[in-house]
């Protein structure tokens, strides 16, 4: 049987003045962590490598494991799933390796006087080199900018999403993996809808909310994989994390 973890990356400048508006205009289009968010990754990193810290295993299969015991780590090239993701990596003595395609729906983007979405080009090599240098970067990497292009659409977003559910059902097929990937809320949201099957249903995406599935900041969704079938053992789980250290 091989797992996929599901994280949502801690707390970043935009979700601390998020107000029901993913598109106001205070927001940043790479936002960094916030104090908040940084003590949530360390909370999140030191649950993950705990031995004892996941003792949820299939009811069928015998195994003695009792932690997360990851093979795999990766993260979206957006700075607050890598700033998230270098905590566990270095916890859990794991590579980290960053994903093209994971990114939160839209991409990088600013708003102009008018509010509509303008693509930006996003960090380039020089800086993930100098900041992130650890950082294993995708091979089709954009010397110009990461990103570089427009504002990702409803209908890009939708078609990259059931891609990359495409690309982790193969991975998936070997049952050695124990992979942990570090995203994006509407990218997790997506992916579970994708995965199994569900509608994203009108009210919920018009809402305020906009998701069929909520999921605070370094919360924890696994998902199961045997035999074809793939299995949604639980989403945001969150004990790793204290009360004051709870957030959206």
């Amino acid at each position: 049987m091989s797992k996929l973890y599901l994280i949502r990356h801690a707390q970043s400048a935009n979700n601390a003045i998020w107000n029901g508006n993913d598109h106001g205009e205070k927001r940043s289009p790479d936002p960094e962590l916030t104090t908040l968010g940084h003590r949530q990754a360390k909370a999140l990193a030191n649950h993950i490598a705990h031995p004892e810290s996941e003792p949820r295993q299939h009811p069928y299969i015998s195994s003695n494991q009792r932690g997360y015991s990851l093979t795999h780590l990766y993260c979206s090239l957006m700075t607050r799933s890598i700033l998230t993701a270098q905590y566990v990596a270095k916890e859990c003595a794991l590579p980290l390796e960053a994903g093209e395609n994971y990114f939160e729906k839209e991409g990088i983007y600013e708003l102009s006087a008018q509010g509509d979405l303008i693509g930006l080009p996003g960090p380039d090599n020089e800086y993930f080199s100098n900041r992130f240098p650890d950082l294993q970067l995708p091979k089709s990497f954009n010397q110009a900018g990461w990103w570089n292009r427009p504002a990702e659409s409803d209908t890009h977003f939708l078609q990259r999403m059931k891609n990359v559910v495409e690309e982790f059902k193969l991975m998936l097929r070997d049952r050695s993996l124990c992979i942990g990937l570090v995203a994006h809320g509407d990218f997790i949201d997506q992916f579970i809808n994708e995965l199994m099957g569900i509608e994203r249903h009108d009210q919920n995406y018009n809402s305020d909310w906009v998701a069929n599935w909520t999921f605070h900041n370094t919360s924890i969704t696994r998902i199961d994989f045997l035999n074809g079938s793939h299995n949604v053992v639980y989403t945001n789980r969150i004990d790793h994390l204290s009360h004051e250290l709870i957030s959206w």
